[in-house]
């Protein structure tokens, strides 16, 4: 008796559509690969930048939406809090604002620089070089800014001035302008906050006036200690700020311009 044939499933179309799915996908993957490696370097070196560091590098990505690497619109990258010095102008000025020191304490801030201006009866008596209390408190905040942002800071330059007056003598006035600067310096190091390779104290005794002398009131504000923070990779002299900032810029002229010369006084 003959054996009967087993009929053929007909399974062959089956693997073939396999192939060809898997061929497919090959392709798709190579042009991928192909689109990849054909990419601005520059342009990916941004957004690799931007997610490894957390940069901003906003502007940068969005001129990417043009270049074929996206489909319209642009990269949304959360921007990182920058713990930079202006944490410690924020700090400054909250205290300054909340008890009421505006008449007696200046903050200003740049891109480069923190600088801070105290007045001679918020950290000084008379010819005494010992802190007030109200000098330690406010230094108390500077301190604890300072060791916020102690990575970002470049230098920080303290300078004590005095005011001139008949019976004063210029040597009392610059060893008085330099202990005082001395003073502010010490108790900001005593808190170890930052390097002390970064304190520089500095003093002008009564040659670096912001005010007439003629007058009592010009004359207090003259006393006075100022701290300049440089941000880091800005160092700045300390110097140049004063002098434009007595002078002012370039285009004053004439009369209007006060000389800054060791003899201004006289």
């Amino acid at each position: 008796m003959a054996r009967k044939r087993k009929r053929d499933g007909g399974g062959g179309a089956s693997w073939l559509e396999t192939y060809s799915d898997m061929v497919t996908l090959l392709l798709t993957f190579f042009i991928m690969l192909y689109a990849m490696s054909t990419i601005d370097a520059q342009k990916y070196a941004i957004i690799v930048e931007a997610f490894s560091k957390g940069t901003e590098v906003k502007k940068e990505i969005e001129d990417l939406s043009g270049t074929g690497m996206m489909d319209g619109g642009s990269i949304e990258v959360e921007e990182a809090d920058e713990e930079d010095i202006d944490q410690l102008y924020e700090m400054l000025k909250s205290y300054v604002d909340e008890n009421n020191l505006s008449e007696s304490v200046e903050i200003s801030k740049t891109e480069e620089y923190v600088f801070i201006r105290f007045s001679d009866n918020i950290t000084f008596k008379g010819y005494s070089n010992n802190l007030n209390q109200s000098g330690r408190d406010i230094l108390d905040v500077l301190a604890n800014g300072l060791n916020l942002v102690d990575e970002y800071v470049e230098e920080v330059i303290i300078a004590g001035h005095t005011a001139e007056v008949e019976k004063d003598k210029s040597n009392i006035d610059r060893a008085l302008s330099t202990d005082r600067a001395n003073a502010v310096f010490q108790y900001l190091e005593s808190k170890n906050v930052i390097s002390p390779a970064k304190y520089l104290a500095i003093g002008y005794g009564l040659y670096s006036p912001i005010a007439d002398n003629s007058t009592p009131e010009g004359r207090a504000k003259n006393r006075r200690v100022e701290i300049f923070i440089s941000r880091k990779g800005h160092p700045i002299s300390y110097t140049e700020i004063i002098k434009d900032t007595i002078n002012g810029d370039d285009n004053t002229e004439g009369e209007d311009k006060i000389e800054y010369q060791s003899n201004q006084l006289r």
